[in-house]
């Protein structure tokens, strides 16, 4: 009887929203891992083109199963507006005002992945002299958007949202950068390059004030993708 009022009283204190997003993510990144790798797709489907499609596929997958499955958690699990998650425009003067500077900065910071040869040896993930037609360039780059849609929404959305009781802003804050920085050592089967790991950590650090600064989730989302959009494109071109 004893064990059965201790874990009665610990489902009391605790708090469901916090323990729901915990688990939500720990399933949909399980499921990502393993289902949303390169190694799946070859394994499961026998396409031309294979090294493309492997790419747009694993894009798509965080989308569908941060975004859209996240969706429908946050609404009929947590019974909360995605609004509550910070998906809407919230403090968009400041929004605005931290685009402008980014979009300044982020160039330079993405100009600084040339000198890094494990960086230049793995991206773009594409070769666009190989898969140079319009639709293909376009596909990617939609799928890329895709990808960070599906990132900033579980963790500057639903993760960092749901730990802020519990944990306060800095401790929210400081967990979502802890599993993204983690979750960035290797996605896909391809070994992430380790600079990039490394700036996982302040950048997840930088998003995650971000976010609570404005409000929304838009603006972190703004800059994470233009980090990666201009990396392929430097790297590429340059």
């Amino acid at each position: 009887m004893k064990l059965k009022e201790e874990i009665n009283n610990l489902k009391i204190n605790s708090d469901k929203n916090f323990n729901y997003a915990i688990c939500f993510t720990i399933i949909v990144l399980f499921l990502y891992c393993y289902f949303g790798s390169f190694s799946f797709f070859e394994k499961s489907f026998n396409v031309a083109d294979l090294n493309y499609w492997k790419i747009i596929y694993h894009n798509f997958m965080a989308f569908i199963l941060f975004f859209v499955i996240g969706l429908f958690f946050t609404k009929f699990i947590l019974k909360t507006s995605p609004k509550y998650f910070y998906l809407q425009s919230g403090n968009w003067k400041t929004g605005l005002k931290l685009i402008g500077i980014a979009t300044i900065i982020v160039p330079l910071i993405a100009l600084t992945t040339l000198f890094d040869k494990e960086m230049t040896n793995t991206y773009p993930l594409i070769d666009f002299k190989t898969y140079s037609a319009w639709w293909q360039i376009l596909l990617y780059f939609l799928s890329y958007l895709a990808y960070y849609v599906g990132w900033e929404y579980l963790f500057r959305g639903i993760l960092l949202k749901s730990s802020e009781k519990n944990l306060g802003i800095i401790g929210a804050i400081l967990l979502t950068t802890l599993i993204s920085s983690i979750i960035h050592t290797s996605i896909a089967d391809f070994g992430k390059p380790m600079i990039e790991t490394l700036s996982a950590i302040p950048a997840g650090l930088i998003f995650g004030y971000i976010t609570t600064k404005t409000n929304s989730v838009l603006y972190s989302l703004y800059i994470h993708m233009l980090v990666g959009f201009l990396t392929d494109i430097f790297i590429f071109f340059i």
